[in-house]
């Protein structure tokens, strides 16, 4: 037993003291990046010739609009990668850690889809708030017929949770995890996988200076999640606060090039923009200013 965490913690990363040693964790991550890395690059060399073949030139067209995030088939492509790091993870899990990847999810191995729900439900009221606030204050620009948005909008929803829930596995799930069971400070189970999180976000070609921001911001929300995870000891309600983000982002307001393929408005704002900054800035101290009024009403739920 490990007494400095809550007894809901412990069973949660329960099933990774067996194998928590520090090289099997970074062997781990390594693999599931580079089979990531992996599965990126046979994906773009498959659509370069499986497109050419179809018709001269489509290849390289398809390409181009893989690396501007701006087409449905760009940004179904991207979250479609993103969902491969499931099977790279399971892959690490069965052969170097000798457990199934349902150990990531709980105690119960299945997700709690009221934990799940209720995370999903909190997201969603306070995105549609903010979304409805843009509205009446930006000019948006409707990208697509709701008709149209409403056809693709299914497949966007598996593809999207199948991506948010790769990403919760890996960060949440795995890393957080394997290195609760080793440490017993908080800054590395806690911070470490975030900050992780947030620099794979890092894209200064699309956000310029701003990156650094959007860095903070991610690293931010890796917190929450990973407290939610750790004091709730359920990978579900991350899951289901990371889904219903997403789907406020991609789907319903974006800005353009940022996987904005699906999305039924356009913010067109400069994501390089000193005036952006002045707004993630803003978006940052909103964003900790709920943290610290969750961590208040949970202070009971200690971690």
């Amino acid at each position: 037993m490990l007494p400095h965490l809550s007894p809901a913690f412990q069973r949660f990363i329960a099933p990774a003291q067996l194998r928590s040693e520090i090289w099997r964790t970074i062997l781990g991550m390594v693999l599931i990046l580079a089979i990531f890395l992996l599965t990126t690059l046979v994906f773009g060399l498959g659509t370069a010739f499986i497109g050419e073949d179809i018709e001269p030139g489509l290849g390289e067209d398809l390409m181009r609009q893989i690396q501007g995030g701006r087409t449905i088939f760009a940004t179904f492509g991207a979250l479609a990668m993103i969902a491969a790091l499931t099977p790279a993870l399971w892959l690490v899990l069965r052969f170097l850690h000798k457990r199934p990847l349902r150990t990531l999810l709980g105690p119960s191995g299945r997700i709690n889809w009221k934990l799940w729900k209720a995370g999903a439900a909190i997201i969603l009221i306070l995105g549609i708030g903010d979304a409805i606030t843009t509205f009446l204050t930006a000019d948006l620009i409707q990208q697509m017929s709701l008709i149209k948005w409403l056809t693709w909008l299914a497949p966007a929803l598996v593809i999207l949770f199948l991506q948010t829930t790769a990403e919760e596995l890996v960060f949440r799930g795995y890393l957080q995890q394997q290195l609760a069971a080793r440490f017993k400070s908080r800054w590395i189970w806690w911070f470490l996988p975030s900050f992780i999180f947030g620099l794979g976000h890092f894209n200064p070609a699309l956000f310029g200076g701003n990156a650094v921001f959007v860095v903070a911001i991610t690293t931010l929300t890796g917190l929450v999640l990973a407290d939610v995870t750790a004091r709730f000891g359920s990978l579900s309600p991350a899951m289901g606060l990371h889904f219903a983000n997403n789907l406020v982002v991609i789907l319903l307001l974006n800005s353009p090039g940022q996987l904005s393929g699906v999305s039924l408005y356009l913010h067109n704002v400069d994501l390089k923009s000193d005036h952006l900054s002045n707004t993630m800035i803003i978006s940052l101290a909103a964003t900790l200013t709920g943290y610290i009024i969750f961590m208040l009403i949970m202070r009971r739920r200690r971690l």
